[in-house]
């Protein structure tokens, strides 16, 4: 009897040491993947929530191109963040990359229309993008591809006529 008390007291301790280790270990993990799983959720609901439209489209000499783009979504767009803007410009299915660096051969800047002075491209505010070709190889007459990816991964295309 005595002896049959023992090892089920033995059994129990066991179980109990055996179960904390197993909490020690899955916790973590399970808390790692919860902070990784609300991230992605953010970043989907941020790109989500990012909606913007090309309003007007001037090309005032043969090398340059100006677009103006409205922010008609519900998030801003930092403006530390609008230089890692992706624009690709050309014809469907030859379209090309401009860079935001002046020395590449297309290449594109921007002015931003603040107009509530917080640094953020917000729902309203638009957005004057130049686009430049010092070649004047990609601003003939006729209709345009333009597509902006912004730097959260969403993505919109629109058509210019030139």
């Amino acid at each position: 009897m005595a002896q049959d008390v023992i090892t089920t007291a033995i059994l129990i301790i066991a179980a109990i040491i055996s179960v904390v280790v197993l909490v020690n270990a899955v916790y973590p993990a399970l808390f790692t993947a919860t902070g990784s799983i609300s991230s992605v959720s953010g970043l989907a609901s941020d790109r989500a929530k990012s909606d913007i439209r090309v309003v007007m489209a001037n090309s005032p000499n043969s090398t340059a191109l100006q677009v103006w783009v409205k922010n008609v979504g519900s998030v801003g767009v930092p403006e530390s963040r609008i230089t890692y803007t992706d624009v690709y410009f050309g014809d469907k299915g030859s379209m090309a990359r401009a860079s935001p660096d002046p020395s590449a051969g297309l290449w594109w800047a921007y002015s931003l229309d603040d107009t509530d002075g917080n640094g953020q491209w917000n729902t309203g505010e638009t957005l004057e993008l130049t686009v430049y070709d010092p070649g004047a190889s990609k601003f003939s007459s006729g209709d345009h591809q333009i597509k902006l990816v912004l730097h959260n991964g969403a993505s919109f295309e629109g058509t210019i006529t030139i």
